[in-house]
């Protein structure tokens, strides 16, 4: 059974939202500044009388009082906000472009850690990495120290983006529309995707959703696209526990599943962002996807992606390439492992997996907004394996979780089923 998220992404759906985002960039684009006010002004207006209806339900009597606090709560939230608009008309105009500003200048950083990283290691594909660092350093320093004066770049920016984003998704329209010998000579494109702060929470919010449907129907939550069986195996992880809420993803392939990650616990510094980076390889996927529910209280979406002979050649290929540069790891090695609470060792007994790190190469070092587990699937399953997967640019789980959602809902896709597992639907 598929949810309303999977309805949601229909090609339909993609036409229409493609179309209501270029309008919108287009719009903002000629109104600049004082289309910007007039939003505010909208926008405290809006805050305005949520406060008042807010006001109106803490005075009912009808409600508990639980109910009243959260009614006047938000009354005096509202009411704040709108009245530093008020008395402050210059601070919404500076606030949206001091934000993004500092979200681009994120980016440039990533881009610049994992420059050094790759250099480091004597890795190659390091050039990239700093000529995107100085585009996205040199956008962002000026909107950062001058936000006001430079509204009208923000906004064209901020434009640009939402015109590119709906384009993007009337390009999904026209490539399910296209006939099939089409598909195959169009070449792997840019995609332009929802801010990675918004994509990183997908899984999550899809798997809240999923557990309000399960209390009512325990059959919710698969989809199944093809008669076919599928070849590869695309997990995403989420939970309800810290930095898991994010996601991670793991790739199982010709009997084997394959995961990076900081798995090295007396690696991690820097509040894990980064430490040695270890893959480790398992044969056994029940026992492993059942270890991930026991172990974190995750939920893991499966997704089945169909292969031709070709294909599957080029992705063994690739992980033999990427193999070759690894070395095997004693997960008694890891100083936590004494003490019973390394997961290395945990997962080792649970699904015999084997550990391995690398001798040099883009590998080598973690970095959680570099290289870390979804750097690992893209290199299998995207560009690196034959161009499998079209993504672009920086990829977290919700990317692959949005991307993959798209593809099964398209006719002739290579996405042919979905599978949910949680503590309600254990694999079997």
């Amino acid at each position: 059974m598929s949810s309303k998220y999977d309805k949601y992404y229909n090609f339909s759906s993609s036409l229409v939202c493609g179309i209501i985002f270029i309008i919108i960039g287009i719009i903002l684009c000629i109104g600049k500044e004082k289309l910007y006010k007039d939003i505010i002004s909208i926008l405290v207006m809006i805050l305005l009388l949520i406060s008042l209806f807010n006001l109106a339900k803490f005075l009912s009597k009808n409600r508990n009082f639980k109910d009243n606090i959260s009614a006047l709560v938000s009354c005096i939230f509202n009411l704040v906000i709108s009245f530093v608009f008020i008395f402050s008309p210059n601070l919404p105009l500076g606030l949206l472009p001091f934000l993004f500003s500092l979200y681009l200048i994120l980016i440039a950083i990533s881009n610049l850690v994992m420059y050094i990283l790759l250099f480091r290691n004597k890795s190659n594909h390091k050039i990239r990495y700093i000529t995107a660092f100085i585009i996205y350093f040199s956008i962002s320093v000026p909107i950062l120290f001058s936000p006001v004066k430079k509204i009208d770049t923000f906004i064209v920016c901020l434009s640009l983006y939402i015109i590119l984003l709906g384009i993007s998704y009337v390009w999904d329209f026209v490539v399910n529309i296209t006939s099939v010998k089409t598909k195959n000579k169009i070449k792997r494109h840019i995609r332009i995707t929802l801010p990675k702060i918004f994509e990183a929470i997908i899984p999550y919010s899809v798997m809240i959703e999923i557990n309000r449907n399960l209390e009512v129907d325990k059959k919710y939550s698969y989809f199944k696209n093809s008669d076919e069986e599928a070849e590869l195996y695309v997990f995403i992880h989420t939970s309800n526990r810290g930095f898991n809420k994010f996601g991670h993803i793991d790739v199982y392939f010709d009997g084997n599943v394959f995961s990076y990650g900081n798995y090295d616990e007396g690696s991690r510094n820097f509040k894990q962002m980064f430490g040695d980076g270890v893959m480790f390889v398992t044969p056994n996927r029940k026992e492993y996807i059942n270890f991930c529910i026991d172990n974190s209280e995750k939920t893991l979406f499966e997704f089945g992606i169909r292969l031709n002979s070709e294909q599957k050649n080029i992705i063994k290929k690739r992980i033999n390439d990427i193999m070759f540069n690894a070395v095997n790891w004693d997960y008694k090695l890891d100083e936590k492992y004494n003490d019973g609470s390394s997961y290395a060792a945990k997962l080792h007994k649970k699904t015999k997996a084997n550990f391995y790190k690398f001798k040099s190469g883009k590998y080598k070092t973690y970095f959680v907004l570099g290289c870390n587990c979804c750097y690992l699937a893209d290199d299998i399953i995207g560009k690196g394996g034959g161009d499998l997967l079209s993504l672009n640019g920086i990829i977290t789980p919700g990317t692959y979780y949005d991307y993959l959602n798209r593809q099964l809902h398209k006719k002739n896709s290579i996405v042919i089923s979905k599978n949910i597992y949680n503590n309600t639907r254990r694999c079997k």
